[in-house]
């Protein structure tokens, strides 16, 4: 019951492959941007395939463009932004294939989220990149997701929960951790720390036991 006072953000997810960009960086954290909250070069991850002069990128929006898009779809019907809902009873469908500068349309909220933000993830990757006078990278392969319940809009800290980093109750035989327990809620890095927090008590109490 106390996890369920933790209140959830939804998050829409983009995962696009690109020309080389030429950026400097492989993730990078976004405060105050308007649309996206985070970028990751996936190709640059270990054992993924790089080279070829394609990388592969994921972006999250933030949650102000999120909450924007997802009310934009309620109230046109669960069909996506811009009445796309409508378009596609006239027929339009949008494939991969056919690239984001296609005048088709898309038939899913999913492909909704693609035609909403790779133009801005263009632009933003040009601004970013290390090439003067870059031009917005050709993307080649986009895909949407819809993240309902994403991130954590607060940690989770209740009693027993190892000062807030996981959950322990040890009459009933319980525990529990991840990215809701802090110190840093709705990210990798925290459940990591959750994780290993939580592993660590428990093999402190079997040493002692």
């Amino acid at each position: 019951q106390p996890a369920s006072a933790v209140p959830s953000v939804p998050s829409l997810a983009l995962m696009v492959a690109v020309e080389q960009t030429r950026c400097g960086f492989d993730s990078l954290l976004l405060e105050g941007h308007p649309t996206f909250s985070w970028l990751a070069r996936d190709s640059s991850k270990p054992g993924r395939r790089q080279g070829g002069g394609v990388e592969c990128w994921v972006a999250h929006a933030s949650p102000d463009c999120a909450k924007r898009l997802l009310k934009s779809s309620r109230r046109r019907g669960g069909g996506g932004p811009r009445g796309v809902r409508e378009e596609v009873a006239r027929g339009a469908l949008y494939t991969s294939h056919e690239g984001p500068s296609s005048e088709r349309l898309y038939s899913t909220f999913p492909q909704a989220v693609v035609r909403e933000l790779v133009p801005p993830l263009q632009r933003l990757l040009s601004e970013l990149s290390d090439a003067v006078g870059a031009v917005p990278p050709e993307v080649l392969v986009a895909e949407g997701h819809r993240w309902g319940a994403a991130f954590p809009a607060s940690s989770f800290a209740a009693a027993g929960s190892g000062e807030g980093r996981f959950y322990l109750d040890e009459r009933n035989a319980f525990a529990a951790c991840g990215d809701y327990f802090s110190p840093f809620p709705g990210r990798v890095e925290g459940a990591w720390i959750s994780g290993t927090s939580l592993a660590d008590a428990l093999l402190a109490r079997q040493a002692t036991s």
